[in-house]
């Protein structure tokens, strides 16, 4: 897989990360000639079995082993270098062999970034919009993620079901404007999710920071920041990922004082050498808006179909309270 003749010998697997669905392991290697790499990350299905399970049925792990095949390499987005992927369609049997990014390190969901981090990670989300921005062969791409009729009834019920048990088994740590608003959101989902809004792009799905890795402060590496966990890529406007991402990024009070500056630097990054703005600052504002309840809802459904972890409970207490702000500042309950 690493294109060498030469077999190393010794290799001692290192658990990394704080992935739900997925398991990644650093991988240490030695070498007679010691000029193959010392280390490589190897990703896999979860160990949980609830998690593998919930990936097998939303087919993340497919979609994760199609990006990386087809898609990855065609776009100026910075991913990790890839050695090897295979999998097995519908099942959990799945390899990612891919570069070492130490000593980059992994964005902190909990502990939140700088604007000026933010505004790197929101560069890297325009590349990847613009490059399938209104593009029609989106539609033939069967593993990408999109709504449509059968699936949102599917997710409503879904988010029917759970609400309840979501806010009985975090009570105590949300906020009363997150249990309102899972509330109210559930009364009135068939309603957010009636409107598909256009254009559509390819979105990341989950473009939040403890899918970033980030270069140390007092390094200048190239890239400064890579994307990685592509097992949600979904077929949506491209304020998705925008909203998704600051939301959840800043305490509010935070959000609040960078969001319109941060979104004014997504779209400058959007248009870049565009003779024409593909979108408005006014539309991307409107769906920014809009989209301001896609963290809210993953919130609600991730931690109740994945297995559970301290931090893990801590992330999505965090997300449902700081998005759950962000929908009011925003006024998004129009939306509803």
């Amino acid at each position: 897989m690493l294109g060498r003749e030469v077999e190393p010998t010794d290799c001692r697997l290192e658990p990394i990360g704080t992935g739900q669905v997925g398991a990644n392991y650093r991988v240490h290697l030695t070498w007679n000639d010691d000029e193959g790499p010392s280390t490589v990350v190897i990703k896999f299905a979860a160990l949980d079995p609830q998690s593998r399970a919930t990936g097998i049925q939303v087919g993340t792990y497919q979609r994760e082993g199609e990006f990386y095949r087809h898609v990855a390499p065609t776009i100026e987005v910075a991913v990790p270098h890839l050695y090897h992927v295979d999998f097995v369609e519908g099942t959990a049997d799945i390899v990612i062999v891919m570069e070492d990014l130490d000593p980059r390190e992994q964005g902190d969901q909990l502990g939140g970034c700088s604007p000026n981090e933010a505004a790197l990670a929101l560069s890297e989300a325009a590349k990847l919009h613009r490059a399938f921005w209104n593009d029609e062969t989106l539609f033939g791409l069967a593993w990408v993620s999109r709504r449509n009729p059968e699936q949102t009834a599917q997710t409503i019920a879904l988010l029917e079901g759970l609400q309840p048990a979501f806010v009985e088994r975090y009570r105590d740590d949300l906020t009363q404007e997150a249990t309102e608003m899972s509330e109210h959101f559930v009364r009135n989902a068939a309603n957010w999710f009636s409107e598909i809004p256009k254009p559509s792009t390819l979105v990341h799905g989950d473009f939040r920071l403890d899918n970033l890795m980030f270069a140390p402060r007092d390094l200048e590496l190239t890239p400064p920041v890579v994307v990685v966990d592509w097992q949600t890529v979904a077929h949506s406007h491209g304020a998705h990922d925008v909203s998704y991402f600051i939301g959840s990024a800043f305490e509010s009070d935070v959000r609040r004082q960078h969001e319109e500056q941060l979104v004014s630097h997504y779209l400058d990054e959007l248009t870049k050498d565009h003779p024409a703005s593909p979108v408005s600052w006014d539309e991307l504002w409107f769906n920014y808006r809009r989209f301001s309840w896609s963290g809210f809802i993953m919130a609600i459904l991730a931690s109740m179909i994945v297995g559970r972890t301290d931090r893990g409970d801590e992330m999505f207490v965090a997300m449902a309270n700081r998005h759950a702000a962000q929908v009011v500042d925003l006024g998004a309950t129009e939306f509803l």
